[in-house]
C-alpha cells in the first residue's frame, strides 16, 4: 500500500492541495458575504459583474466536481493505471483548478464560452481521460 501512495504521490498531492483550496475558499466567500450584508448561506443574486457572485460560484463549482476528481483519481490507483499518466492528469487538472479560480474572481474574458469555460473544461478533460483510463484498465 505504502509503494501505491508513494508512486501516485503527486496526484494524491494535487488533490489534496485542490481540497485545501476549495476549503480556503468557503472561508473566503463567508467573509465576502458578510462584508456585502448577505445572510450565511444565502446564494447572491446571478450578476457576473458582482464580485461575491463570481467568489461564491468559483467556491460551488469547486465543490461540484471536487467528488469527481478524488473517484477519478482513486479508481485509476485501483485499477493500475500508470502512475506517471496519473500524476500528470492530475497535476494538470490542479493547475487549471488555479487558472479557473483566478480567471472567475478577476472577471477576465466573456463570461460564458471565454477562458472561463476554456479552463473549466480544460480541467474536465483531464478527470475524464483518467476515468477512460481507468474504465480500460478495467476491462
Amino acid at each position: 500500500m505504502e509503494e501505491m501512495v508513494s508512486e501516485y504521490s503527486l496526484a494524491l498531492i494535487s488533490l489534496l492541495v485542490f481540497v485545501v483550496i476549495v476549503l480556503l475558499q468557503s472561508a473566503l466567500v463567508g467573509a465576502a458575504k458578510a462584508g456585502a450584508g448577505l445572510p450565511p448561506g444565502c446564494t447572491p443574486a446571478a450578476d457576473y459583474d458582482d464580485r461575491v457572485y463570481r467568489l461564491h460560484r468559483s467556491h460551488q463549482n469547486g465543490v461540484e466536481i471536487m467528488p469527481a476528481a478524488a473517484v477519478a483519481l482513486f479508481a485509476a490507483m485501483l485499477t493500475g493505471v500508470s502512475a506517471g499518466w496519473a500524476n500528470a492528469l492530475m497535476g494538470v487538472f490542479l493547475l487549471t483548478r488555479l487558472g479557473y479560480i483566478l480567471v472567475y474572481a478577476r472577471s477576465l474574458g466573456a463570461p460564458t464560452q471565454g477562458l472561463r469555460t476554456f479552463t473549466y473544461v480544460a480541467g474536465w478533460a483531464m478527470l475524464v481521460i483518467l476515468c477512460l483510463m481507468s474504465i480500460w484498465a478495467a476491462l
